[in-house]
């Protein structure tokens, strides 16, 4: 299959690459009890072991196609299917059929690469066989690496219903927090404040340099004193095609023997179906003091409100492409390059893939 044979698009329907790593829950959702959760159009059923590995199993039974995520764990690591009680190990075949001796050959479901990073869990959608973790990005270099000096933070899981193209540019163009997110996030400059773009292979990072006074929601925001003169970087690092980073760097020239704070915002982007997708958020700072109990509560309520707008704005665009299709305007400004980067990039993926097919 050419390249050529890839289905064109309009936005907001830009193919997910398959064969990519992509954040599919937090540690401590997946336990015992089965779960399910949709993940790039596949319903998938989530459990451990009894050593504590996750599994991922497509979420159905081979027999009469039964959600497996309805049953119940059996004995061993094996999850059990509630219509016949056909038993399914971690590679998702079936090791019992309680009806019969024999096993047949095709009774088995999709098992799915897992691996767990932090308090992540990962999950590899394509070929099993070019599942490589190294792919992953390294944890270590936005904070949630072991005894790197940050206290980290894991926050929730926001579902949005448009695509994950639509919250990928969201996040790197971030001249939208002076207008959208008024007053929490800046002084009211960084929409005017020039950004360059890189680009490293499937790697994009846009930065922006400024001096601005922190005050209000924006100084609260951060953990910073009322007033407080900075020089700041605000870096939107996104590894295509399921992981975002915001840094901000703050400096004090008034005070220049203060240490710089740095604070790390990863976002784990996951389509759901190719009109929605899952948002896994948290944080790592390494300055202040880790908020616990009610005040990390507090403050993972009030970054769960800030984040409702971008849900708002993302679903508002979904809703809008998909009641024009093709014939949806789609003009772009230069802060909007870093988007239209990115969907090159995840359609020469996509193109990558089909050619593999």
């Amino acid at each position: 299959m050419s390249r050529d044979a890839v289905q064109p698009y309009y936005p907001g329907t830009l193919p997910a690459p398959r064969n990519a790593w992509y954040v599919c829950a937090f540690s401590d959702e997946v336990g015992e009890r089965p779960m399910s959760r949709r993940i790039l159009g596949d319903r998938i059923v989530f459990y451990r072991t009894e050593a504590g590995d996750p599994v991922a199993l497509a979420d159905y039974c081979p027999h009469r196609a039964v959600a497996l995520s309805h049953g119940k764990r059996v004995e061993g690591d094996r999850i059990q299917c509630i219509y016949h009680g056909m038993e399914f190990g971690p590679d998702g075949h079936c090791r019992r059929v309680p009806s019969q001796k024999a096993v047949p050959r095709a009774m088995a479901t999709r098992s799915y690469p897992l691996a767990e990073r932090w308090r992540w869990i990962w999950i590899w959608m394509g070929d099993p066989d070019a599942a490589d973790e190294s792919l992953i990005p390294d944890h270590s270099t936005f904070g949630l690496g072991e005894d790197d000096g940050f206290y980290k933070i894991q926050r929730f899981r926001m579902d949005i219903g448009g695509s994950f193209q639509l919250l990928h540019e969201n996040l790197l163009d971030v001249s939208h927090i002076t207008f959208l997110h008024e007053g929490m996030f800046d002084s009211g400059t960084i929409a005017e404040t020039p950004a360059t773009t890189e680009i490293d292979g499937n790697v994009i990072t846009m930065t922006r340099r400024l001096t601005e006074t922190v005050s209000g929601p924006y100084a609260r925001q951060f953990g910073l004193e009322e007033g407080t003169r900075v020089n700041r970087q605000l870096i939107a690092k996104t590894f295509i095609p399921a992981l975002n980073i915001n840094t901000n760097i703050f400096e004090f020239p008034d005070d220049p023997e203060r240490p710089a704070c740095t604070r790390h915002a990863p976002f784990g982007i996951t389509p759901e179906t190719e009109r929605s997708c899952h948002y896994f958020t948290a944080s790592a700072s390494d300055y202040g003091v880790r908020p616990e109990g009610e005040a990390l509560e507090a403050q993972n309520r009030n970054v769960w409100n800030v984040f409702l707008t971008d849900k708002l704005a993302i679903e508002s665009i979904q809703q809008s492409y998909d009641e024009m299709g093709a014939a949806t305007p789609d003009a772009s400004v230069r802060a909007d390059e870093a988007a239209v980067r990115f969907r090159r990039i995840v359609m020469r993926m996509a193109a990558d893939e089909a050619a593999e097919a």
